[in-house]
């Protein structure tokens, strides 16, 4: 019998779900038993869970003592891994430990030298992880397709939070959506130059705000900086969206990045445009990519979309793509693995 996974805190499960939870939650679905850990703690409650077999713990003391796989994202947890009896160590590598992520970077290669399992979101950091160790895996994001698909029904049932989500992003002008962490890798000189040039356009930003933003941009009648929302909300957010962008710039955090907004737009059905990114290239199919500091040709693109990306067979087409990439199917291969690992160990 396979032990429970342990999932140390790093993230609170609600309401921002990240990749660790949407992976945690999916494995508890094909029959793995977690417990995930919350930053905050309420030892007045010290355990709620979620189906049978996905428990969040909020009181850290309150965990039983047995034997676990452990599960661990965050670096400095492998400085305490010695408290837990594990039968199994994995490690998942969603970000590159450059830039702002670069406090991380001493327990990086221990992430991979150490684990039974790496599990690496992108090509280019499983590329380095395998270089580490012979059980690096490529497992990039994906998308809960079932909660984000009802989005592209315009006239469909009520989604959670929709007039909510009317009154601050609807508008009869075309609405542009992002959501996801407002923070320094976001190309602001790119976002001005857009709501600049198309004063028509209404830009409409979702998302933690981790960084200053330029004064002008905070100005602009035509930017609506929302900050957070319910992951829940985000469907309802995407019916009033008619395009979606990931304005990145280019630097070697996000030539890493794997962006799982990317792949909830287009289970959402909404036609996207994104600065080129390695991880974003092999789906230019699906999503317009332009090259990064091109601010004319991403104009044109985000204009183009809006006239051409939105009929039904487009919007079937990015679906279709993204019902193939959901996080559901990430899980089966991650759970496949740790059977085939956990066997080989006995």
């Amino acid at each position: 019998m396979i032990g429970p996974i342990l999932y140390l805190p790093c993230f609170d499960f609600h309401p921002h779900r990240q990749r660790p939870q949407h992976l945690l939650y999916q494995l508890s679905l094909l029959g793995f038993d977690v417990i995930y850990c919350n930053v905050t703690q309420n030892k007045e409650q010290p355990f709620v869970r979620l189906n049978d077999r996905f428990v969040i713990c909020q009181d850290i003391e309150a965990i039983p003592r047995q034997r676990y796989i452990m599960w661990v994202s965050h670096g400095p947890y492998l400085d305490e891994l010695h408290r837990f009896d594990r039968s199994m160590l994995i490690t998942d590598i969603a970000d590159a430990s450059v830039g702002p992520f670069s406090v991380f970077a001493p327990w990086h290669e221990r992430k991979i030298k150490e684990a039974d399992l790496v599990l690496c979101a992108s090509q280019p950091l499983f590329e380095e992880a395998k270089s580490l160790s012979e059980y690096a895996m490529l497992v990039r994001n994906g998308a809960e397709t079932e909660c984000f698909t009802p989005a592209s029904n315009k006239n469909g049932p009520p989604l959670h939070k929709e007039q909510e989500a009317a009154f601050l992003a609807g508008s009869t002008a075309p609405v542009i959506g992002f959501w996801g962490a407002v923070a320094d890798w976001l190309d602001f000189e790119l976002i001005g130059y857009l709501a600049e040039i198309r004063p028509y356009y209404l830009f409409v930003f979702i998302g933690t705000i981790s960084c200053t933003i330029p004064d002008a941009l905070t100005r602009l009648p035509n930017i609506r900086w929302l900050g957070d929302q319910e992951y829940e909300a985000l469907p309802a957010f995407a019916r009033q969206f008619d395009a979606a962008i990931i304005p990145f710039i280019k630097n070697d955090l996000t030539e890493h990045a794997n962006p799982i907004k990317m792949y909830e737009y287009l289970a959402a059905g909404l036609p996207v445009v994104s600065t080129d990114l390695a991880e974003i290239r092999p789906y230019s199919d699906v999503v317009r990519v332009v090259p990064a500091g091109d601010k004319a040709a991403f104009e044109r693109q985000l204009d183009e979309a809006l006239l051409s990306d939105r009929s039904d067979a487009h919007i079937a087409s990015r679906q279709q793509t993204a019902s193939s990439e959901s996080w559901k199917q990430r899980a089966h291969v991650v759970a496949e693995t740790i059977r085939k690992r956990s066997f080989i160990e006995r």
